[in-house]
């Protein structure tokens, strides 16, 4: 008996919305018309209207099938619900109509229908022979019959309206969420590639320009260990994205030496002042330092390369203040395109840091200037 019940569970779960409320318009029709037919076939003449047999017969079928229709239009089984319980005396079919008009929402002044059905209702039941005609009884009969049913559906339907405003709210939270995880993954595949593609394309320039022969195996190693290197950090990267930390192979500023020595060996000048001994940073805010210095010289090297650049490091006010100058382009030097999703995703990765970024022109170059908190204002990553 239990594996039976679970098999038709299995079944009714596997059914979408739409099949399931069928199967549940049928039911409902079929029952309605095993509870509402028997009194027509055997005394049809126990009502407020007496007929012929046929005739309240064909108001309890025409009732039971009129609940097909409910969901979308209410004149039907409530129409057709009153004449059912004149020719029958079966009152279920107008609960029924009353508390699907509000649940469905197919009446737009559902207090006035309902009033008109409990007027109905009640001089239906005022006149049934086997009532003593009793105004209040009646009225009363009719009010509970229609006006609770109606409100019972008012509230289911407000339940309903609860349900699927918060199942809205977590399906925007969903894809903001996934939105907010797109463009981090994005910045990080940004910054891992930007950087090692464009000093493996400045060194593969150095190579076909130099003259000199005896440098080229040295920089053609340099280019294999950049993408050695590039594709070991996409590798842990795209490992543990998903998961919402940093990698392993996050780098903080330990790391920054390395980005200006891979700097300088595309010849471009690079001087680096960080003075932050004695400061603790968490990973969070070690990473964005390195990014930070890692976006301002892949942006010198392809639009000012082999001008001069300073990167400068310091702590003020609890804050890790990172300023990255570079002069102005020499002339006729080659400058590469801009992407336009490098300073946007910097701007979002310390601003999760809760930090600020600023960039522009500044004394015949470019400024870069990064304030990053030295606590993070977010949790750190788990």
């Amino acid at each position: 008996m239990r594996e039976t019940i679970d098999q038709w569970r299995e079944r009714w779960d596997s059914l979408d919305q739409e099949r399931r409320s069928r199967v549940v318009d049928v039911t409902l029709s079929a029952t309605l018309l095993v509870y509402t037919l028997p009194p027509a076939l055997v005394d049809p003449n126990d009502s407020a209207i007496a007929a012929p047999i046929w005739v309240a017969t064909a108001s309890a079928v025409v009732a039971s099938l009129a609940m097909l229709v409910r969901r979308r239009w209410a004149a039907p089984s409530v129409v057709f619900s009153l004449v059912c319980y004149l020719f029958t005396a079966q009152a279920m079919p107008v609960s029924i109509a009353a508390y699907a008009m509000t649940a469905h929402r197919t009446v737009r002044w559902w207090q006035a229908v309902a009033a008109l059905l409990t007027v109905g209702f009640a001089l239906g039941n005022y006149y049934q022979p086997h009532e003593h005609p009793n105004v209040l009884v009646s009225v009363v009969r009719a009010f509970t019959t229609v006006y609770v049913a109606a409100v019972l559906g008012t509230w289911v339907r407000g339940y309903r309206d609860l349900i699927q405003r918060l199942t809205d709210d977590v399906h925007i939270r969903e894809e903001n969420a996934a939105a907010r995880e797109r463009r981090r993954i994005a910045a990080e595949l940004h910054d891992t590639v930007t950087h090692a593609v464009t000093v493996m394309v400045l060194k593969a320039g150095m190579i076909q320009e130099d003259t000199d022969e005896e440098e080229n195996p040295e920089l053609a190693r340099d280019i294999e260990d950049q993408g050695v290197r590039a594709l070991t950090e996409l590798r842990e990267l795209l490992t543990v994205l998903r998961a919402g930390d940093l990698p392993s192979s996050a780098r903080g500023v330990d790391g920054i030496p390395q980005l200006v020595a891979d700097s300088n060996t595309t010849g471009q000048r690079v001087d680096l002042n960080f003075a932050i001994e004695g400061v603790r940073l968490s990973r969070s805010v070690e990473h964005a330092a390195y990014r930070v210095v890692q976006e301002g010289l892949n942006n010198a090297r392809k639009h000012a390369p082999r001008a001069t650049v300073t990167v400068t490091g310091t702590v003020s006010d609890d804050q890790l203040v990172i300023v990255i100058h570079n002069a102005a382009a020499p002339p006729r030097v080659r400058v590469f395109g801009e992407s336009g999703y490098g300073l946007a995703g910097l701007r979002e990765r310390i601003m999760l840091v809760g930090g600020t970024l600023a960039a522009g022109a500044s004394a015949g170059g470019f400024t870069l200037t990064a304030r990053i908190p030295v606590a993070p204002t977010v949790p750190e990553p788990s």
